[in-house]
């Protein structure tokens, strides 16, 4: 997430779901990193984004279908709903706010067998008064579930209840983005909530902001003395810390060294790896003497595959969508070509095996300039360290 914030003061009981004091008084207003003179359209709530500095383009050539009321949003929620493919995938814009007086809807895009995959442009548009509640669902949020869809330029205002995930924007967010988006929401969710997603995976959300109350419907305090004992136990046992699993190539060694004092990392590998079928000749060593396991990433930044093979290779979804945001710079995107699993002291690790590209092309013949990522782990703990290396390594395609 990048320029999203919240807005909320618990120390306040707030009767109404939408309290305007919010977005004008609490603490965390005054620190927000925008320029508000540029950021709202006016005084109002909920604050709506001014359009000239905030807005992003659909970038999308297709067919726009209009929205200007609450029958025609209901109408295409239906169509949605009913797994209709064209309208699943279409370009939609908002043309007039909407204002839907109390009234219940169902989400668009109810389900995960029914998530709504197109582009909604708001247009600096709002969404208001509505409410989902009564039945119990899964996914609840003005969208139920994205998957892969460009939300942008809308704000909601609502009330949402009785779901198991739910957002103002959308209960559930599977790849996708979310951009110049607000919510002034009041959310009573029975697993987990969110002020813009409830459940959020790989999704971006990018210049949004939420203000509202969340609750979680509560569970019965006295199940929690059933986990004190289990508490204690770890606590008396120390909380074991996740570990990487071994890489299951990895080679013993036997050089009889022993580790040293202190935090001592060594290691070599070819700073030329040439790849066959597949599989390159790494010959990364990590030696007996050393307190640190290493995990070896093998990385290409998008600069050096556009000036090798005239693009980054990204799918057309993910180059869009890192385009959007504003610090996206070539020479610092990498693209993961090897990883391994964790080589322990006193342990090699011979080959590496060649993935394919982000958008599944691989890797043509030819010389490039890549990148060595290593990630230290303590050898007793597991605990990963704080501070890492990296180091410029060549690789050839044959």
């Amino acid at each position: 997430m990048e320029h999203v914030f919240y807005i909320d003061d618990r120390k306040k009981k707030k009767k109404k779901y939408i309290d305007e004091e919010l977005a004008v008084e609490a603490e965390s207003e005054v620190e927000l990193p925008w320029n508000k003179e540029t950021c709202w359209e006016a005084e109002t709530f909920p604050p709506l984004f001014r359009n000239e500095y905030f807005k992003v383009q659909s970038g999308s050539n297709e067919s726009v279908i209009e929205i200007a009321t609450l029958e025609e949003l209901i109408e295409i929620t239906k169509h949605i709903n009913q797994g209709e493919w064209e309208y699943q995938n279409a370009n939609y814009s908002l043309i007039a706010d909407i204002d839907c007086k109390g009234k219940k809807l169902v989400p668009i895009g109810e389900d995960d067998s029914l998530p709504f995959k197109g582009i909604f442009n708001g247009n600096g548009h709002l969404i208001e008064n509505f409410k989902i509640k009564g039945k119990k669902r899964k996914y609840g949020g003005l969208f139920g579930c994205l998957r892969d869809a460009k939300i942008m330029n809308l704000t909601v205002d609502g009330i949402i209840e009785n779901a198991e995930y739910a957002g103002g924007i959308a209960g559930m967010m599977e790849g996708g983005i979310i951009s110049c988006c607000g919510s002034a929401i009041r959310i009573e969710a029975i697993k987990y909530a969110g002020g813009l997603v409830g459940k959020n995976r790989d999704g971006f959300l990018v210049k949004t902001y939420a203000v509202g109350t969340i609750h979680e419907k509560g569970r019965p305090w006295f199940l929690l003395l059933l986990l004190l004992p289990l508490l204690y136990l770890l606590l008396k046992m120390g909380i074991p810390y996740p570990s990487i699993p071994v890489d299951g190539n990895v080679q013993r060694l036997n050089d009889g060294l022993k580790p040293g004092g202190g935090n001592t990392a060594a290691f070599e590998f070819n700073r030329l790896i040439i790849f066959k079928d597949g599989i390159g000749e790494l010959n990364f060593y990590n030696p007996g003497n050393s307190t640190q396991d290493i995990v070896v990433k093998l990385t290409i930044t998008d600069e050096e595959l556009i000036d090798q093979l005239g693009e980054s290779h990204r799918t057309l979804f993910d180059q869009k969508r890192l385009e959007l945001l504003a610090n996206y710079d070539p020479k610092l995107m990498r693209q993961e070509l090897a990883v391994t699993g964790r080589i322990p002291a006193g342990s090699s690790l011979m080959y590496l095996e060649l993935k394919t590209l982000q958008d599944g092309t691989e890797l043509p013949p030819g010389t490039y300039k890549a990148i060595i990522e290593l990630t230290f782990y303590d050898t007793e703990s597991q605990e990963k360290a704080l501070l890492n290396s990296q180091l410029p390594v060549g690789i050839r395609i044959e």
